[in-house]
């Protein structure tokens, strides 16, 4: 008898104490007011914060808490979970905002690279840049020559680059 009483008591006291509850998924939500006019972008993916408080205002605080962290305006795909009865939550989710640098960057690349028998290129090779020379071409590859024992590999035209 007391065998089974002492693993009634464990056991609600296992399951009582430790796990979050999952209580819902949001696909948005928010502690400010939304200014349609803005142009918002996923400034961090599947960040996590908890909050405790007594004034039943805990799932206020983590959503402040991950909006301020990370500079953003709301939450996207949040998932709330809770802990002792309200007490403590948890919320993960995608923070979204409004883009803070000021760098305007635009690319364009638009160079006419050919490769042809005799190139000096560089290519990637065990992590690090190596020097090589083109001894062939095909359609889809180059073979390359490298290193002091002209060791020879083929490798994809998108993986060398021309050098002088």
């Amino acid at each position: 008898m007391k065998k089974i009483s002492f693993l009634v008591v464990l056991s609600i006291i296992l399951t009582s104490c430790g796990n979050y509850v999952r209580i819902g998924d949001l696909t948005g939500i928010s502690n400010r007011n939304l200014d349609d006019s803005e142009k918002y972008v996923l400034l961090k993916r599947d960040v996590e914060a908890i909050a405790k408080s007594k004034n039943d205002d805990a799932l206020e605080q983590a959503v402040d808490n991950l909006t301020k962290e990370y500079e953003g305006e709301f939450l996207r795909n949040a998932k709330i979970y809770v802990k002792n009865n309200g007490a403590k939550v948890k919320v993960i989710g995608d923070v979204w905002g409004i883009q803070r640098t000021n760098v305007n960057v635009t690319t364009n690349a638009n160079a006419k690279i050919e490769l042809k028998i005799g190139d000096n290129v560089i290519f990637r090779r065990r992590g690090k840049l190596t020097d090589g020379k083109i001894v062939g071409l095909n359609a889809t590859s180059v073979i390359v020559e490298y290193g002091r024992k002209k060791k020879k590999m083929e490798l994809k035209y998108d993986e060398v680059t021309k050098s002088e």
